[in-house]
């Protein structure tokens, strides 16, 4: 589902912020599409550069960055310049 009322912001200006803890998504099959999600951007970032629309929240807005994902790990995933969002904040990620 895309948010149309996210801000857009850069891959570099998403390192400035601050998330709140816990889970944004309510339905375990929610939570299951998002991971299946997260491997198959992964996977085409690392194989052919792609770029993906991520959504999140951080707790005080909600964020659209386009930016590839390279690294899912220990509950983050990892942009270039190791920049990381928690995953437990990711609404969605579209291709």
């Amino acid at each position: 589902m895309m948010n149309h009322d996210a801000r857009n912001i850069s891959r570099t200006d998403t390192a400035l912020l601050a998330y709140e803890s816990g889970e944004i998504l309510e339905s375990v099959r929610a939570i299951q599409r998002r991971s299946e999600a997260i491997h198959k951007a992964t996977y085409l970032g690392n194989l052919k550069h792609q770029k993906v629309h991520i959504h999140f929240n951080t707790g005080a807005d909600v964020y659209q960055v386009h930016t590839t994902i390279w690294l899912h790990y220990n509950n983050h995933i990892y942009l270039k310049g190791n920049i990381k969002v928690p995953v437990e904040r990711i609404l969605g990620i579209h291709f």
